[in-house]
């Protein structure tokens, strides 16, 4: 599943135009963009023993990209399960839910982190 916000593909072009510091500052934005995320997710997966909510991730930035998943390689394999439904049991979607009630949350931090990075912003 991706998400995507628009009018950051802009932002990040004018960014890259700043210099040396622009992929430090992006990548802090989206880092912080990312931890948003996670947090939310945590909020509104649903919980039964805790166990998936643990295995809320967050990866590193690679490539301009940051990723909320679930880490379905151990003891959370059931989370996309959880997320889309099986044929036994009815969709609990959370991911996608996350990310629309935080988009403006998202977006905001980003802005401000790049902002005060820029000088900008007292």
């Amino acid at each position: 599943m991706e998400f995507e916000i628009e009018g950051m593909d802009e932002l990040i072009q004018q960014l890259e135009n700043i210099g040396d510091n622009a992929g430090k500052y992006k990548k802090e934005a989206l880092t912080k963009a990312g931890k948003i995320l996670q947090d939310e997710v945590k909020k509104y997966v649903p919980v039964d023993t805790g166990n998936l909510k643990e295995h809320i991730m967050l990866s590193d930035v690679e490539n301009d990209t940051i990723d909320v998943y679930v880490d379905q390689q151990g003891k959370a394999y059931y989370g996309v399960m959880v997320e889309e439904g099986t044929s036994k049991m009815r969709a609990q979607p959370y991911m996608f839910p996350s990310f629309q009630k935080a988009k403006g949350k998202i977006r905001a931090e980003m802005i401000d982190v790049l902002r005060m990075r820029l000088g900008l912003m007292p």
